[in-house]
């Protein structure tokens, strides 16, 4: 039997909705789902009027029965996700098991935590709660999955900013397809709209502002001659991953297959990306699923919005895929950019992709006169379109230079 690694389980949490159902009706029917920045958060010296994904309103009541006294809220949308997930998978809870594990990504991990504690102490100089320490700590989610199912197995967190739960997801890939472990719950959670975190990024010059914004329905526009910048959102994605041989031991069913991973580093700027270590990633995982270009039938770009991103990610593509049409999509301009949880989140719309037979659309590009003429050589679509789709790359790129790609296969 092949040490194929299957996908036997998946569950999102966006400003979409909520699992994959949500994400196969946003490919189906593309709509950008943002809000505002809070009005109060305005009153802080240098805060953006800006936009922002917020969880939609059936995945916000869910949420509630997830939160605890020890549950940060990107902790809960980890335990909500990866219930989905499990319940798909068909599997017993809990399963005791040493042969299963929990490879979790964050960036920021319990941050909403972290900014209400120095609020309840610097400001209203009262004291912290017990659990303070344990809702704010990285491996908060991987941790308290890991207790709710019984998984005895290695416990691993993935802190790597926008590629920690791509990243995740490739390394599980590899321990299962190397014999270590038999089933890995893998994804990523990320609960960072805090006054902030906003303002911090706002920093940074790169957000999408109500002031720059040409079209205020579709604020993020990758690849579009009329970007402004990203939207910072927040979600999660978890996925069962099991080895073919026990995922058919048990009767289940994959809903596709991860068959390719590489991650590498720039090494050149902590927030400026890099052509060659981008074309280097895509490669070497093409290369690891056993793949050529020719094979790849649609790619998932990082494309946050931004102009240096989006057009150092083209150049990159044009290198990798040179004379071919491979459909590229933006999924961003949807969801949003969660940040550690953005490549867990795409992966799963991959996966509905996949399912759909459809590429998702980037919104913003509603002809061909709306594309930064700087994207060159890519298939670009401001609608989602039928097509014959077996395989899909996912990249997810990261401030400090680090570099993932996914290669998912339908089955």
């Amino acid at each position: 039997m092949s040490n194929a690694v299957w996908v036997t389980g998946v569950g999102s949490l966006t400003n979409l909705g909520v699992g994959l159902a949500s994400l196969k009706q946003a490919i189906e029917s593309p709509k950008a789902h943002f809000s505002s920045v809070p009005q109060d958060w305005l009153r802080y010296k240098a805060a953006p009027d800006a936009f922002m994904a917020t969880l939609d309103a059936q995945a916000e009541q869910e949420l509630k029965q997830f939160e605890t006294v020890s549950t940060d809220r990107a902790t809960a949308m980890a335990l909500h996700v990866a219930d989905q997930a499990w319940t798909q998978a068909g599997l017993p809870q809990p399963t005791s098991s040493e042969r299963a594990g929990v490879y979790w990504g964050t960036g920021m991990g319990g941050l909403h935590t972290l900014e209400s504690s120095y609020q309840r102490l610097l400001v209203e100089q009262a004291t912290l709660r017990p659990m303070t320490v344990v809702r704010v700590m990285a491996n908060s989610s991987a941790a308290q999955l890991a207790l709710k199912y019984k998984l005895q197995g290695t416990n691993q967190t993935f802190s790597v900013a926008c590629a920690s739960s791509a990243i995740a997801l490739g390394e599980a890939m590899w321990a299962i397809r190397s014999g270590r472990l038999d089933l890995i719950l893998v994804g990523g959670s990320e609960a960072m709209l805090a006054p902030v975190v906003m303002t911090a990024w706002g920093a940074l010059r790169v957000m999408a502002l109500k002031s720059s914004t040409a079209n205020p329905d579709i604020p993020c526009c990758p690849f579009s001659n009329k970007r402004s910048g990203l939207v910072i959102g927040e979600g999660a994605a978890a996925f069962v991953l099991e080895s073919e041989r026990h995922a058919m031991a048990r009767g289940a069913r994959p809903l596709a297959e991860l068959i390719g991973y590489a991650s590498n580093c720039d090494a050149d700027s902590l927030v400026h990306p890099h052509v060659d270590g981008q074309v280097r990633v895509m490669r070497q995982a093409i290369a690891d699923a056993g793949l050529q270009p020719a094979n790849i039938d649609s790619i998932n770009a990082h494309a946050t919005g931004t102009d240096t991103g989006d057009v150092t990610e083209a150049q990159a593509f044009a290198e990798v895929f040179s004379g071919l049409q491979t459909p590229v999509t933006a999924t961003k301009a949807m969801h949003g950019h969660l940040l550690g949880a953005a490549g867990a989140v795409e992966a799963a719309m991959c996966i509905a992709s996949l399912q759909t037979q459809k590429t998702p659309a980037t919104l913003g590009l509603e002809s061909a006169d709306s594309v930064d003429k700087r994207c060159f050589g890519i298939s670009l679509s401001g609608r989602s379109r039928g097509a014959n789709i077996k395989t899909i790359l996912s990249n997810s790129f990261a401030f400090g230079g680090s570099n993932a790609t996914l290669i998912l296969k339908q089955v």
